[in-house]
């Protein structure tokens, strides 16, 4: 397999941009909006100016020829060069870190299965990533997933591309586009790369009139989700109700039932965040996350 890099150099020095799609196999729309965007490039609709524009159309593309999230090992966890190479995705792990190594900026694109729309996640406390995120159009947020996930004590279990690309001083967003199947999944991420684009001053002015797009338009009101812990599915459990992401939980209010018959109780008041009706057991199922105000 090959992993296809596309690179544009303009002649103008600036800041380098790394795009990535499809870390997931089964995650097309990153892969649909880097290939438009690439395409529009081609054709002279958009146009850059200065820095370095890095595009991953299929990050992972043995699991994209098969449609599954991943084939032997979750490209977006334990992301680091590895000595000893047992899964297929460990020989792509030299690949990609080797191009964030040379990035400053990072946007990576994914979707997701649950109902629901757009939402970036943010990590850290830095104001000009923070200012970057809020650049990409899109009004939700969601904040302390590697310390929920249990990786905030340096572990690199939870380790993907925007934890490895922050432990090499870039700047570095998930948008998670939506669910697999919006309509509007892809547009929302050609839109995010644009943005991106302007925000770092390397789009030319003079294209977007042509592209119909407002990419200084805001997004309106920002909202914040700080994420507290997740939930591994248990053999036999299942959610109360069907939820969606984003769903909001009082606390005390079931969010799930063991297959013993106990009920699993929201800690607080909280939201439901990235659930998966389909999760085998021992996988991720659910995250529960409470609001919080975003800084600036």
């Amino acid at each position: 397999m090959t992993v296809k890099i596309i690179t544009y150099r303009p002649l103008q020095a600036g800041p380098a941009l790394t795009v990535l799609g499809a870390v997931h196999g089964n995650e097309r729309c990153g892969a649909e909006a880097v290939a438009r965007l690439a395409a529009d490039i081609d054709r002279d609709l958009v146009v850059l100016k200065r820095g370095i524009l890095q595009l991953v159309p299929v990050a992972n593309p043995r699991a994209y020829r098969e449609g599954v999230r991943f084939v032997e090992r979750n490209l977006n966890r334990h992301l680091y060069p590895k000595e000893q190479k047992r899964h297929y995705e460990d020989h792509l792990d030299p690949i990609l870190c080797g191009l964030l190594d040379g990035t400053e900026v990072l946007l990576d694109l994914h979707s997701y299965t649950s109902q629901g729309g757009p939402f970036i996640f943010l990590g850290g406390n830095d104001a000009r990533e923070l200012a970057y995120a809020r650049a990409l159009g899109v009004p939700d947020f969601v904040c302390g997933w590697s310390e929920a996930f249990g990786g905030g004590d340096g572990s690199r279990e939870s380790q993907g591309t925007t934890e490895y690309a922050r432990s090499q001083g870039a700047l570095a967003v998930t948008l998670e586009c939506g669910h697999h199947h919006n309509a509007d999944a892809a547009q929302i991420g050609y839109q995010a790369i644009l943005r991106a684009l302007w925000h770092l001053d390397m789009l030319d002015e003079g294209c977007l009139a042509t592209l119909g797009l407002d990419v200084q338009a805001s997004a309106g009101r920002q909202r914040g989700v700080r994420m507290k812990s997740v939930y591994r599915r248990e053999q036999g459990a299942s959610f109360a109700r069907p939820w969606k992401h984003f769903d909001s939980v009082a606390k005390g209010e079931a969010m799930a039932m063991l297959a013993g018959g106990e009920i699993l109780p929201a800690p607080e008041n909280g939201f439901i965040v990235l659930p998966k009706d389909n999760a085998a057991a021992g996988e991720e199922w659910f995250y529960f996350g409470t609001a919080t105000p975003l800084p600036g």
